[in-house]
């Protein structure tokens, strides 16, 4: 289920789980009230608040700081463990909405997510390094006036330098 809507990035089916999550936490479907309460329990000690509509993540609305998906990401490392993790998400080269972008020379390197609306970019996730530390990232670009492949050409060869750095 969750690699079905990581993978190919299935904006509506995540809207979908988020609704199901509502039946199963009270007596109504309310994506909100599942946010809400989300906001309550899950954020409720982290620095940043988050400002979240949807589970589609389409809303222009939602704002996440790159401080709170560093947060998030290392929460679902903990929690559901890195190898099962990053099977879940795009591999960089391989598959996903990466496929095209970040392959490494002896596999994938990067394992992220997107987030694409227009003129604006983001890729949070996990990066192997060549001396075998796994770190966590997140790049978030906003109003440029080009092409999102200039974006991720930018990302890409920033990714491949803090691959070799660390």
């Amino acid at each position: 289920l969750y690699k079905h809507m990581l993978q190919p990035s299935d904006n509506l089916f995540a809207e979908q789980i988020l609704l199901m999550a509502s039946g199963i936490d009270n007596d109504t479907l309310s994506t909100s009230a599942t946010i809400e309460r989300m906001k309550e329990e899950v954020f409720k000690d982290w620095t940043d608040e988050a400002v979240w509509v949807d589970g589609s993540g389409l809303s222009r609305y939602n704002m996440f700081t790159p401080r709170m998906m560093i947060k998030l990401l290392n929460t679902l490392r903990t929690e559901v463990g890195e190898e099962r993790l990053l099977e879940l998400l795009p591999a960089g080269g391989k598959s996903g909405t990466i496929k095209n972008w970040y392959a490494g020379e002896s596999g994938p390197f990067v394992f992220a997510k997107t987030g694409t609306l227009s003129n604006n970019h983001a890729l949070s996730g996990y990066i192997k390094t060549d001396s075998g530390k796994t770190l966590i990232f997140t790049f978030m670009a906003n109003h440029y006036a080009h092409s999102t492949s200039k974006v991720k050409e930018s990302m890409e060869v920033m990714l491949r330098k803090i691959r070799k750095a660390y």
